[in-house]
């Protein structure tokens, strides 16, 4: 009888929970058509992927830089509309900063870059310092 009360409260949360994360809202349904009225908005690819690098962000950011963020992306197709491409290309690109460094400030590290050489130079330092001089570079054990 347990079982039973605890799987009707679960299909009773259920829904609740669905509506609580917008499944099944009209973006979600009718991808097609919400593409499409992107698409009749501006066609052009790289603000296309610029939006959905800037949409990816949006959950992980600050509430602030979420806002900003959207905020600009808004104009940026009002400006993309309007036919010019460049401008909404650098709106976009102020979007996709604003909410990374929003992300950086929300997970409290700054995220330090390192280029591909310095990465390569201290594998190669620590390769030298673990390596035999007395065998060949082939033999390893």
């Amino acid at each position: 009888m347990l079982r039973i009360s605890f799987f009707a409260a679960a299909l009773v949360a259920a829904p609740a929970a669905a509506q609580q994360q917008q499944a099944g809202n009209d973006a979600s349904t009718n991808t097609e058509e919400t593409f499409q009225t992107l698409v009749a908005q501006c066609d052009d690819a790289e603000v296309l992927m610029l939006r959905a690098r800037i949409r990816l962000q949006l959950p992980r950011t600050t509430e602030a830089a979420a806002a900003e963020a959207q905020a600009l992306l808004e104009e940026a197709f009002a400006t993309c509309g309007e036919g010019d491409v460049a401008a909404a290309r650098t709106k976009l690109a102020d979007a996709l900063s604003v909410a990374e460094a929003g992300v950086d400030e929300k997970l409290g590290a700054a995220v330090a870059e390192t280029s591909p050489e310095a990465e390569a130079t201290e594998a190669a330092s620590a390769s030298e310092e673990t390596a035999d001089p007395d065998k060949p570079w082939w033999q390893f054990w």
